[in-house]
C-alpha cells in the first residue's frame, strides 16, 4: 500500500506535528505513542530532512492505525507484513467525509481531497452561523456594509455558490484564511474547550489577526450540524486530524488551483 501523505506531512512544522500527535496519542493501540514523542523531540533538536521524513512516516502510520479496527490492523501487521499496516489514508478521508456528510470526489490526490474536506466543512460551519454572526465576522474582516449587503443578497438566491461569492467579496487570500479559520472552529468543537484554547494559542503565533476572531467564534457558536454522536474514540481523532491536514495543505494554495475556488 505504501505511504500516501509523506509529501503533505513534510509541509508540517514542529507545532503542526505536535498538534497531530496530541490528537492521535493516548489511544489504546499496538503501536507506541512514545515513539512519536521521541521522533518529535529528535526533529526539534535536529531538523534534518531524514529526521523529518522519519517523523512524517510515523505520524501517517499512526493516523492510519486510528482509522483502522484493532483486529484488522493486527492481522495486517502480524500476518501480511504490510507497512504501514493501517487502512489507506483515502479510506480514512472517505470515512470522515461520510461522517461529516460532505461529498468527496472519487478522484484526486490525498492532499486535494483533504483540502476539499476542509473547504466543505468550512462552508457548512459558515452557513450554520446566524446572519448576525456572519455579519460580525465580515465586519471584523474589514468588509464594508455595502459589500456585506451585496454578498448576503446574492447568497439568498444561491447558497450553493458560497465559495465563489466569498471570493468575489474577499479575494483569494482572505477567503483561503477564512476557510482555514472556519475549519479550525469545527476542530475546536470536537476536541473540547481546553484543547481548543491551546490550538488557538498556537495558531496566534502564525496568524495573529486570524486568531483574534477565532476565539469569540468558537465560544459563541453552536454547530447544530455537528450535533451527532461521534461513535467511538476514533472519530474524535480522525475528524480533527483530517481537517487539520487539509488546513496544512491549503497554506501554499489548493492542489486543484482555480477549480478549488469555483466551489465544484
Amino acid at each position: 500500500m505504501g505511504y500516501e501523505a509523506t509529501e503533505l506531512l513534510l509541509k508540517c512544522d514542529v507545532d503542526d506535528f505536535a498538534m497531530l500527535i496530541s490528537q492521535i496519542d493516548s489511544y489504546v493501540n499496538f503501536t507506541s505513542d512514545t515513539e512519536l514523542k521521541r521522533l518529535l523531540a529528535r526533529y526539534k533538536s535536529d531538523p534534518s530532512t531524514s529526521n523529518k521524513d522519519d517523523l512524517a512516516k510515523a505520524v501517517e502510520r499512526e493516523i492510519r492505525y486510528v482509522g483502522s479496527a484493532d483486529v484488522a490492523y493486527a492481522f495486517r501487521k502480524l500476518f501480511k507484513g504490510e507497512e504501514p499496516a493501517g487502512v489507506s489514508l483515502r479510506e480514512v478521508i472517505d470515512d470522515v467525509s461520510s461522517r461529516l456528510k460532505v461529498k468527496q470526489r472519487p478522484l484526486g490526490s490525498v492532499e486535494a481531497r483533504l483540502e476539499r474536506l476542509a473547504r466543505l466543512t468550512a462552508e457548512k460551519t459558515f452557513l450554520s452561523m446566524s446572519p448576525e454572526q456572519q455579519r460580525k465576522l465580515f465586519k471584523e474582516l474589514g468588509i464594508g456594509r455595502e459589500q456585506q449587503n451585496e454578498f448576503f443578497n446574492r447568497l439568498k438566491d444561491n447558497k450553493a455558490s458560497l465559495l465563489p461569492l466569498l471570493m468575489s467579496v474577499l479575494g483569494p487570500e482572505i477567503t483561503a484564511k477564512l476557510v482555514q479559520g472556519l475549519a479550525v472552529v469545527t476542530i475546536s468543537h470536537i476536541i473540547g474547550k481546553e484543547a481548543a484554547k491551546e490550538l488557538i494559542k498556537q495558531l496566534a503565533t502564525k496568524f495573529p489577526w486570524w486568531a483574534e476572531w477565532l476565539g469569540p467564534i468558537v465560544w459563541g457558536l453552536s454547530l447544530s450540524w455537528l450535533a451527532f454522536d461521534l461513535q467511538g474514540a476514533a472519530y474524535r481523532k480522525t475528524i480533527p486530524t483530517m481537517l487539520y491536514l487539509g488546513i496544512v495543505g491549503l497554506r501554499d494554495g489548493p492542489e486543484d488551483g482555480d477549480a478549488f475556488w469555483s466551489g465544484e
